[in-house]
């Protein structure tokens, strides 16, 4: 599979517009957004059906402008996170494996556009659910001697600011009795 598309030489330069991927990924957003809604039954079938298709047009599809790449780079990029718990499930006996070819795709399109790849390292639990990294941004209360601590601190500064004052305005009042 060729990610290079051919342009006429009769034009200069390709429009916007033009680039095929962009009706690419309408296609495969409008397509998994269906599948995502859809009830059980026939049509959660024929939605999955269509999503399949549309997944397989997409990476099939080449790019014919830099803003096309770009774009199929940011979709790429949010459909892996967002299916990363359904990797297992696109992996087919009889065709190539979708998963792995969107993932080989993304990262070819980073290094051809030298836009910094982003790592998927999740974490997983015994029980193999994947988890996010969290952070904690909970206030810790301090401790006693800390709490000293930074109350010593605030009172010097007190104390050097009196000082500072007090020594400035006693030298103003020599300073204008001279």
């Amino acid at each position: 599979m060729t990610h290079a598309l051919t342009i006429r030489t009769d034009v200069e330069i390709v429009p916007y517009h033009a680039d095929p991927i962009f009706a690419a990924i309408d296609r495969h957003s409008e397509a998994w957004s269906v599948f995502q809604v859809a009830p059980e039954g026939d049509a959660s079938i024929a939605a999955d059906a269509e999503t399949f298709d549309a997944l397989h047009d997409l990476l099939a599809t080449p790019c014919a402008t830099r803003a096309g790449m770009l774009c199929l780079i940011r979709h790429l990029r949010w459909w892996l996170t967002e299916e990363a718990v359904n990797a297992g499930a696109y992996d087919t006996e009889d065709g190539p494996n979708a998963w792995t070819i969107a993932e080989a795709r993304e990262a070819d399109l980073s290094l051809c556009l030298g836009v910094e790849r982003v790592q998927r390292l999740p974490t997983a639990l015994p029980s193999g659910r994947l988890i996010a990294p969290a952070i904690d941004l909970r206030l810790i209360a301090a401790s006693t001697p800390v709490r000293f601590a930074r109350l010593l601190s605030r009172a010097g500064d007190v104390v050097a600011a009196l000082v500072l004052v007090v020594g400035g305005v006693g030298l103003t009042g020599l300073a204008s009795r001279l």
